[in-house]
């Protein structure tokens, strides 16, 4: 088997030194770590792509005020209770 890089050579050579009834584990956990390494690289790339900003642009042409009354209105409380603001 040729390998191209020296990092796969160490893989292979750390991997030949596992038991046998370990090798599923270290399968499974090599997947998950390939798995988070390209979420974060999409995601990355996503966040590069949108120049929004954290949560986006909030475009509204009312003031803070009506804002603030449309949210209050709009509440309903847990349980019935009346929570005031």
């Amino acid at each position: 088997m040729r390998t191209q890089t020296k990092y796969e050579e160490m893989f292979l050579s750390e991997i030949r030194e596992l038991p046998m009834p370990v090798l599923p584990q270290a399968l499974k956990m090599l997947r998950s770590l390939k798995e988070g390494v390209l979420s974060v690289t999409r995601h990355q790339s996503v966040v590069e792509s949108a120049k929004t900003g954290f949560c986006g642009a909030w475009q509204d042409d009312r003031s803070a005020d009506k804002i603030v009354e449309e949210i209050t209105t709009h509440r309903s409380g847990f349980g019935g209770r009346r929570i005031e603001l």
